[in-house]
């Protein structure tokens, strides 16, 4: 059963039974109970069931809205996140930066791949942590706005520490080619980041291109891949063009 299917199954069975385990759904469809974590996740970001320690019950009205209600683009980040996790192999050293996009990508990593996973997100670290098990977890202090972990220790960790794979976030994507966000320290992690990290990869949906934020932490000299669920304009193409950055763009158009 393809995962489309296994999951419209899940939110019927929720809807007929009530309440349904992860358990009883790992015995029912023949999978991991990660990978049933990772159905119920998705599935009640789109609001189509509650999730509850071991398991999920029906969908409540709260005031006609769902949980994706509370996801910009969530369609476009998870085509990013599809098309991104095509870039890691077996036993990689991955970092996972702070937003929604990379917490995408966490929930979409193959069974199969073995990786040493980090981050700087809570909410990330619980997701990579049914794929990968053990996950390096970075920062002293939580950002309020952005449930970035920031500080002092977390940018030591990272000069001393290098990565395979980086995926990486920003506020915007300047139209000169400036990557930038709203706050200084989480500035400095993401320079860190792009230093670290020996292939660094640029995730991002296209409400993040042709603006700006307040701080700029890198450029596109700085990545190495921009994945993208927009097609890019000429304008911007060149910007990533002459900085010999590998494009992957326009992601929702393919089937």
């Amino acid at each position: 059963m393809i995962p489309d299917e296994r999951r419209k199954e899940i939110v019927r069975q929720v809807n007929r039974s009530d309440r349904v385990t992860v358990e009883e759904l790992t015995e029912e469809f023949g999978v991991s109970e990660a990978t049933i974590r990772r159905d119920l996740s998705s599935l009640a970001e789109d609001g189509l069931i509650e999730r509850f320690h071991g398991g999920a019950l029906p969908a409540s009205e709260k005031d006609g809205s769902s949980t994706a209600d509370s996801i910009d683009n969530p369609s476009g980040k998870r085509a990013i996140a599809k098309r991104a996790v095509d870039e890691l192999s077996d036993g990689d050293a991955v970092f996972f930066d702070t937003g929604p996009t990379a917490r995408e990508i966490a929930k979409a990593i193959p069974e199969q791949l073995s990786l040493l996973a980090a981050t700087n997100s809570p909410e990330s670290a619980f997701e990579l942590r049914e794929t990968c098990g053990e996950v390096k977890v970075v920062g002293d202090s939580l950002r309020q706005t952005s449930d970035a972990l920031v500080g002092p220790s977390a940018e030591s960790y990272l000069r001393k520490t290098n990565f395979d794979i980086v995926f990486l976030e920003t506020d915007a994507v300047q139209i000169d080619g400036g990557l930038s966000v709203s706050n200084e320290d989480e500035a400095r992690i993401k320079t860190l980041l792009c230093e670290g990290g020996r292939h660094v990869i640029l995730v991002a949906d296209g409400s993040k291109l042709d603006s700006q934020s307040f701080r700029e932490f890198a450029t596109v000299e700085d990545i190495d891949m921009f994945i993208t669920d927009v097609s890019l304009s000429d304008e911007m193409r060149a910007v990533f063009e002459q900085a010999n950055v590998a494009v992957i763009d326009n992601l929702l158009a393919v089937p």
